[in-house]
């Protein structure tokens, strides 16, 4: 049983995991209580960024008397319109609703302390990568990425010290290769459009995909784990109308509706 705590209210749920399957369902029953459908793959901090999501939904069902199941819909097309309408603030379009942007480094730590196991998958540029864990006698551990992750640990770590190192591993991997691969993003914005900035940074911004500070662009660097081209629509939103300036922009914020920012 898993627990996830929103405001003064707990919601108590189970996670079954069921081979071969490619949706996440979420289920409230009157003997079960609150369950979690996912595929293989999938880790605690996935399914925690569902309840997350739909936490307001949960709690009303679990108040009322019926039996419930939510199912996503799937492609967001309603979504993408909404967003295609504010051609005015393009600097609105890349915010997340869901507004946590007061406790960013909140947020980091519970991405530190999650579970994960081997074949565990996490995105990276739009695609998932498996992960492979490997103990060994190394007094430091350390992450490669070949075509995979491979989290080589030491072989006297216990769940805990797994967990957690792993999870601080996964943050500077990223965190690493954040500055390279948002200047190639930008190099791309600036042919497309000639007041493009020269440099772009990045932080921890919580949920916000991204915000200017002091004239300066400043990403979130979890927007790693989106194609190259949204990566291009969010730098592109925050100094011109990148609905304008990209004929595909439905196609490139469309991964900004249907993915969170919760890497891991």
């Amino acid at each position: 049983m898993y627990t996830y705590q929103t405001g003064n209210q707990t919601i108590d749920y189970k996670i079954e995991v069921v081979p071969n399957r490619t949706d996440i369902t979420v289920q409230i029953c009157d003997k079960e209580g609150v369950k979690v459908i996912i595929p293989r793959g999938l880790n605690e901090n996935n399914v925690r960024s569902i309840i997350a999501r739909k936490a307001t939904w949960i709690l009303k069902q679990l108040n009322g008397s019926q039996p419930a199941e939510e199912k996503p819909a799937a492609p967001k097309k309603e979504a993408v319109k909404k967003e295609t309408a504010k051609k005015e603030a393009p600097k609105a379009a890349v915010k997340k609703e869901t507004a946590k942007k007061e406790a960013p480094k909140a947020a980091a730590s519970a991405a530190k302390t999650g579970s994960f196991e081997e074949g565990d998958k996490f995105p990276y540029l739009g695609r998932q990568y498996r992960l492979n864990i490997v103990r060994g006698d190394v007094a430091k551990a350390e992450m490669t990425f070949r075509a995979k992750f491979i989290a080589t640990v030491p072989q006297s770590w216990n769940e805990q010290q797994t967990n957690e190192g792993i999870g601080q591993l996964l943050t500077e991997w990223y965190q690493g290769r954040a500055g390279e691969k948002f200047q190639e993003a930008l190099k791309s914005v600036k042919k497309a459009a000639d007041n493009a900035p020269e440099s772009v940074k990045w932080d921890e911004l919580g949920e916000e995909y991204a915000t200017t500070q002091d004239n300066t662009i400043v990403l979130n660097w979890r927007l790693l784990t989106a194609p190259l081209a949204t990566i291009e629509y969010v730098i592109a939103s925050q100094f011109t109308n990148a609905d304008e300036l990209f004929e595909d922009a439905a196609e490139r914020k469309q991964w900004l509706s249907d993915n969170t920012l919760n890497a891991f």
